[in-house]
C-alpha cells in the first residue's frame, strides 16, 4: 500500500471513530483540551493567537476562543483563497464569521488582515497526530502550505481528541510537522518544551 493510499485508509477509519464520539464527551473533551493549551507558556505569552472554526466533529475551539478573549488575546481565523494553497488569516470576533468553502466560517470580506509574521500561536485541526508531530489533515494539504510560512517563533498546535494520536502518521515529503498536539489528557511536546 502506497502513501496516499495509508493516508485515505486511516482519514476513513479515524472520521468514523471521530464521529461515532458521543456529543457531550466531545463537548468535555473539547473543554479539557483548551485548559491544556491554555496552560503552556507559548499561550500564555501570546498576542495573536489563530484558531479555526470547527467543521463536523472536529475538536471545538470555543472554549479556547473564551479564553482568550477573557486574557485579551487578538483572535485569528483561516481564511482559503480560490488562488492559492497557503490560507490567510483575519481577525474578527467569532460572531462574526461568514460561511466559507467546503462547509468552513471565516472572517467575512472587510476582516482586518492577520499578516503570518503577526500570529504567535496557531491551532490547528486535523485527522490523525503522531508524537512526532506529523499530522493528517483532510488531504488538500492547506494547512501544509501555510505552516511552511509561518516565522520560526509561531508555535505551531494541532488540536486532538485523544483517539486521533496514533503510533505513526504516513507522511510525504511537503507535509511539515507540529511543536506539539493537544489533547483532552496531555500535551505532546515535539521540537520545544511548551510548559
Amino acid at each position: 500500500m502506497g502513501v496516499l493510499d495509508e493516508k485515505r485508509s486511516l482519514r476513513e477509519h479515524l472520521l468514523r471513530a471521530r464521529a461515532a464520539l458521543p456529543v457531550a464527551e466531545r463537548a468535555a473533551a473539547s473543554r479539557a483540551a483548551a485548559g491544556i493549551v491554555e496552560a503552556t507558556r507559548a499561550w500564555r505569552a501570546a498576542r495573536v493567537v489563530a484558531l479555526y472554526a470547527p467543521v463536523g466533529a472536529e475538536v471545538d475551539t470555543a472554549e479556547l476562543v473564551e479564553r482568550a478573549l477573557r486574557a485579551g488575546k487578538r483572535l485569528a481565523w483561516p481564511i482559503l483563497r480560490p488562488s492559492g494553497l497557503a490560507l490567510e488569516f483575519a481577525t474578527c470576533a467569532p460572531a462574526d464569521l461568514v460561511a466559507g468553502p467546503a462547509g468552513t466560517r471565516e472572517p467575512p470580506p472587510l476582516a482586518s488582515p492577520a499578516p503570518l509574521e503577526e500570529l504567535d500561536v496557531v491551532v490547528v485541526p486535523g485527522v490523525a497526530f503522531d508524537e512526532k508531530g506529523h499530522r493528517l489533515g483532510r488531504g488538500r494539504g492547506h494547512y501544509d502550505a501555510t505552516l511552511r510560512l509561518l516565522p520560526e517563533r509561531a508555535t505551531r498546535v494541532g488540536l486532538a481528541f485523544e483517539l486521533q494520536v496514533v503510533p505513526s502518521v504516513p507522511c510525504e515529503p511537503h507535509d511539515v510537522r507540529l511543536d506539539a498536539i493537544a489533547t483532552e489528557r496531555r500535551l505532546v511536546s515535539v521540537h520545544r518544551p511548551l510548559r
